[in-house]
Order: C-alpha cells, then structure tokens, then sequence
C-alpha cells in the first residue's frame, strides 16, 4: 500500500468481548492517520501490547471492512454485514483460525466536523471455537 498524505487523527478504540455471563472491555486511544484513496476510507494506527508494536490498518468500503495488523500480531480478517469470513491471527504464542459472522457495520463520516465513526458486531470463533460477541467502536477526529 502506497503512503498517501493522511490527516492525522486521534483514535479511541473500544471492545467490548461478552461471552455468557463474562463482559470484557479493552480500550486504547492513540494518534494515526485518515485518508481516503479510490472508493476506500483508511485509518492507519499503531499500538503498544504486552507482546510489542502493532500496526493496523483498516480499510472502509461499502462492501466490507478489512483489518490488517502487522509487528508483535499478524491478522489479516475481511468483515462483510451479514456473512461469515475466515481469517487468520498470528501472535507469539501461537497462530489461530479465526471465523467471524458479522451483524452490523455501521460507518460515519462528517466532512463539516471532521469527526468519523466506525462500530462492527460480530460473532467470534477461534480453532472452530466460540468465544463470544465482540462488538468494536471506533471513534475518531482530527488531530
């Protein structure tokens, strides 16, 4: 993927991971970039895990939303509204199949106040195993 000249964003992520009775929520905030090249709105990002630096870009289509992150975690996973997608996730301990069934993508942007919105709900199986609903939201604006 070729650099275009991005606007920088600030980014706060929130997942929320229910599965049964357990609610996990993970949230991080962090600075990257918003572009848009062709008919597809990027958002590229870095964060700090436990296990190092990984990059993640998001690509936003009418059709789909693809996640690829690289560094400590390797994932590529396509989401498409309504299907389920196979995917896989690499990580130091180990690597997984992942299998999503995606139940809504919802994405906003406002030219006017520079402020833009991404949510997925999916329902996650790893190694042919449930491990709940996670549901991701996005929210972000001009640095």
């Amino acid at each position: 993927m070729e650099k275009t000249n991005g606007i920088p964003i600030h980014l706060k992520q929130v997942t929320d991971i229910r599965d049964g009775f357990r609610k996990e929520t993970v949230v991080f905030e962090t600075n990257g970039l918003y572009y848009v090249k062709e008919n597809a709105v990027y958002l590229t990002f870095e964060e700090e895990q436990e296990a190092g630096k990984v990059k993640t870009v998001v690509k936003i289509t009418d059709e789909e939303v693809r996640i690829l992150r690289s560094g400590a975690i390797h994932m590529r996973h396509v989401f498409r509204k309504k299907e389920e997608t196979v995917g896989h996730y690499e990580s130091p301990i180990g690597t997984w199949t992942m299998k999503t069934k995606t139940d809504n993508i919802e994405f906003r942007y406002s030219e006017k106040t520079k402020k833009g919105h991404l949510f997925l709900s999916y329902m996650l199986e790893l190694q042919r195993e449930q491990v709940g609903r996670h549901t991701i939201t996005m929210t972000f604006k001009e640095a």
